[in-house]
């Protein structure tokens, strides 16, 4: 793995003919974090990668000077913590205390809850209910869950929930297997009563709240 690394610090997914992006420097943070072991990638040039791909809103780009998404946000706060280069002490003080202004990124995403109670990926878009999960998951991170508007989202997201089963990316469209994930994910995010507690770096089951490591 540590071959896909780049000399800025990204990642590619495989050694030739492959794009480089915030989604396989977050594999690359995810395989090392759950293996514990940290070999397999530079993270202080991983952590600079992430870095310039943070726009000046305070959301982060998939690569260095594009517009700031939800999936790439979460990718970058997501690996940033899994590395360690934000820890719970930093969460409770001043943006010059953690690698990014943390007011900046908190205020980009707070954003991202449209009218409807949804979460939109980029500014000016639709609400997804996938983005419940890589919006949300970043404000659980960083503290700022609590100023969502909670009930507003569960009902937004009942409204994707197909009579059948699973959940759809807008509502009255067919349900698939990718936003039945992300569906349930938001849920466990909103502490929804029977759903497993969820670990929002990894987007899976905290496994060390339920006591199996």
């Amino acid at each position: 793995m540590r071959n896909l690394q780049q000399p800025d610090g990204s990642f590619m997914p495989i050694h030739v003919g492959a794009e480089t992006d915030l989604r396989f420097v977050y594999c690359a943070a995810a395989i090392c974090f759950m293996l514990g072991d940290w070999s397999g990638m530079d993270r202080e040039k991983a952590k600079d990668y992430i870095l310039q791909c943070q726009s000046y809103d305070g959301g982060f780009g998939l690569t260095p000077g594009s517009e700031s998404h939800g999936g790439g946000t979460y990718c970058a706060v997501a690996s940033l913590r899994l590395m360690g280069f934000i820890e719970d002490e930093h969460l409770s003080k001043s943006a010059s205390s953690s690698v990014i202004n943390m007011p900046l990124v908190l205020s980009w995403c707070l954003q991202r809850q449209a009218a409807d109670g949804g979460f939109q990926g980029r500014a000016n878009k639709s609400s997804d209910t996938c983005y419940a999960f890589w919006v949300g998951a970043v404000l659980r991170i960083l503290g700022g869950y609590k100023f969502i508007e909670k009930i507003a989202l569960r009902r937004f997201l009942l409204t994707c929930q197909y009579e059948f089963g699973g959940f759809s990316k807008y509502p009255g469209e067919l349900p698939d297997l990718y936003h039945s994930y992300y569906g349930y994910t938001a849920f466990s995010l909103l502490e929804e009563p029977d759903l497993n507690p969820l670990c929002p770096e990894l987007g899976m089951t905290d496994l060390a709240a339920l006591g199996i490591v």
